[in-house]
């Protein structure tokens, strides 16, 4: 049986004018045995991975030493679908068609995976770029890895083998929800929900009640767990509702009446972030997820994980997708008519100050000089991603000889060579940054509070993890700033190195800093005169 297996890999595989002998990338093996790969259900296939280690070269000729067995395999995807660079879903599985879950290509150990085919996104980086880039921002974003693919002894190409976003430890780390779950904290998580179209979605949806324009409402298409019941149906249903409620009623802005209470704040700042740079076609409004763990565990609803970014980075020549300069999120306002719009409530929480303080405090202090959000250091990591797949997308582009052709929804014009795709992303980045640093949403200091003529004010409250504090000052001093809790504890006490005229000081929350609810600051000014402001702290 080995030596048949070997024999076999030792053929060169050809497709067209590509020939792929050996790879400093991973090399998947699909062999179907004569069956047919259908969307859904997952056909029982033979797989194999040739991975040698890290900055080692991998042949054809070697055995398949990483991976060795079998899984199911089924088409994916929605209008990816349609190209003849099939994207798959696959679960590795042993003989008999049970889960063998493993751990692949430096990833934790799982059975559900994604092989992802990029082919009307021709720098090949897109989806791998924003991941890592999400990544870095603390969020959980699905883990990737490049490799080339033979689909019976057929070379298809550069593929990015990624993690399916899955409730799992090594994954999206929330409670396990199960089956007899129906009760207490046990029901109050953990949920994964979408909003997306209804294609690869089989356990049912509920509706907003809340229309994003005349008889147009978002969907929430219920993910995990797989085995949902109608009690947590229901339980997950109300506390969205319960959110969109707070969110579109008369005191959305009130830090304890309003929806920031019910949210995770900084997983919503950061996907706005995420998708707002990249500036995501379909952000928001597809291909979307939404999650909440058991209330014991925080229990808020969060934004995420981030998913499928293919058409971003100006690579649509629909609703204005090419433009570095606009916002995703006011996709509604540029393309009314589309179907899928964006759900309100983002443009509804970019109308609270307190909102876009945190957002601004995530973006500005990533965009310093050495953060993760500074021009040079996306352009470096856009480099490096580059130099891993130089020598493999030669052999993709022969496969699929599309370089300078019009692929949907391709803007023009179109690169000719692959280098002249990497460079359009650079390009478009960096105009896409600049024109962000400039018109980010400015209205972030709570006005309905601010006493009149005042020369200070104490911004944003809520407050996640930073606290600003603009005056106005005659003279050069050293001001204090404390913050105590709602007994009286001292929990910080800061110095301001206070200039003459106009101050912008930030003051950080450690992480380990255990604050609830309702806070009080203390300022000393310059002037000698002692101000308080009442903050409310909400959760991370």
């Amino acid at each position: 049986m080995n030596i048949i297996k070997i024999t076999l890999l030792c053929l060169w595989v050809y497709s067209g004018f590509a020939q792929l002998t050996s790879s400093n990338l991973p090399i998947v093996i699909i062999n179907t045995q004569g069956k047919t790969i259908v969307d859904e259900p997952k056909t029982l296939v033979q797989f194999q991975i040739i991975y040698n280690g890290e900055g080692k070269t991998n042949k054809v000729t070697d055995a398949p030493n990483h991976y060795d067995s079998f899984a199911g395999v089924e088409f994916r995807g929605s209008s990816s679908q349609m190209f003849p660079k099939k994207p798959y879903g696959l679960e590795l599985r042993n003989a008999d068609g049970s889960e063998n879950p493993k751990e692949l290509l430096g990833m934790p150990k799982e059975s559900d995976w994604i092989l992802f085919a990029s082919y009307n996104e021709k720098s090949l980086m897109h989806n791998v770029f924003t991941l890592q880039m999400a990544g870095k921002l603390g969020i959980y974003a699905p883990k990737t890895r490049y490799v080339e693919l033979i689909f019976n002894d057929q070379y298809q190409g550069v593929y990015v083998f990624m993690e399916k976003i899955k409730r799992d430890k090594g994954r999206l780390d929330i409670s396990n929800l199960k089956v007899e779950d129906v009760a207490d904290d046990q029901l109050t998580g953990g949920y994964i929900i979408k909003i997306d179209k209804s294609t690869g979605t089989n356990l049912g949806s509920f509706t907003s009640k809340y229309a994003n324009r005349d008889n147009n409402y978002t969907s929430y298409f219920y993910e995990s767990p797989k085995t949902i019941n109608n009690i947590q149906k229901q339980y997950i249903k109300s506390y969205v509702t319960k959110f969109e409620d707070a969110v579109y009623g008369p005191d959305f802005r009130d830090p304890v009446k309003g929806y920031m209470p019910l949210i995770d704040v900084g997983s919503f700042v950061k996907m706005f972030v995420v998708n707002e740079i990249s500036r995501n076609i379909d952000g928001y409004r597809i291909s979307s997820f939404l999650y909440k763990d058991r209330d014991s565990k925080g229990g808020k609803l969060a934004a995420g994980p981030p998913w499928d970014y293919d058409i971003s980075y100006g690579n649509a020549d629909y609703c204005q997708g090419n433009r570095s300069d606009l916002f995703a999120y006011k996709f509604n306002q540029i393309c009314p008519t589309d179907y899928w719009l964006v759900p309100r409530f983002w443009d509804r929480m970019l109308d609270d100050p307190a909102f876009i303080g945190e957002m601004r405090n995530v973006y500005f202090e990533e965009r310093k000089t050495g953060g993760k959000l500074s021009t040079e250091n996306l352009i470096a990591d856009i480099d490096k991603i580059a130099l891993e797949i130089k020598d493999a997308q030669v052999r993709n582009f022969q496969k699929w000889p599309i370089l300078g052709t019009y692929i949907w929804p391709n803007p023009q014009p179109i690169a000719s060579t692959w280098e002249g795709e990497v460079l359009e992303l650079k390009t478009w980045l960096t105009a896409r940054l600049k024109w962000l640093d400039e018109n980010m949403p400015k209205e972030f200091v709570i006005t309905s509070n601010a006493e009149p003529e005042q020369n200070w004010r104490v911004f944003p409250n809520p407050f996640l993890d930073k606290i600003q504090i603009e005056l106005t000052s005659k003279e050069k001093a050293i001001g204090e700033a404390t913050l105590f809790d709602q007994t009286g504890k001292l929990l910080l006490s800061e110095k301001l190195e206070i200039v003459e005229g106009k101050n912008y000081l930030n003051i950080d929350i450690p992480q380990n800093l255990n604050i609830q609810g309702v806070a009080l600051m203390k300022i000393k000014l310059p002037s000698g005169e002692v101000i308080f402001k009442k903050l409310l702290k909400v959760s991370n």
